[in-house]
């Protein structure tokens, strides 16, 4: 139970850093495509990460 709360928290925070990565970038560049592609760029490292640690919990 533990390791899916931490894997949850973890792929919030990933997809969360990501977004707000792309909307600074988006703000500062002007161009809106980074906030959308810092969104998946977190949603890819969170789910990679969550889905290590989950695997790694298993064993």
């Amino acid at each position: 139970m533990r390791a899916a709360l931490t894997a949850g928290s973890t792929f919030a925070a990933a997809v969360l850093l990501g977004f707000g990565a792309g909307l600074w970038l988006s703000r500062t560049t002007g161009q809106p495509l980074w906030a959308i592609g810092g969104l998946f760029a977190g949603v890819l490292s969170g789910g990679f990460i969550a889905m290590r640690a989950l695997f790694q919990a298993g064993k």
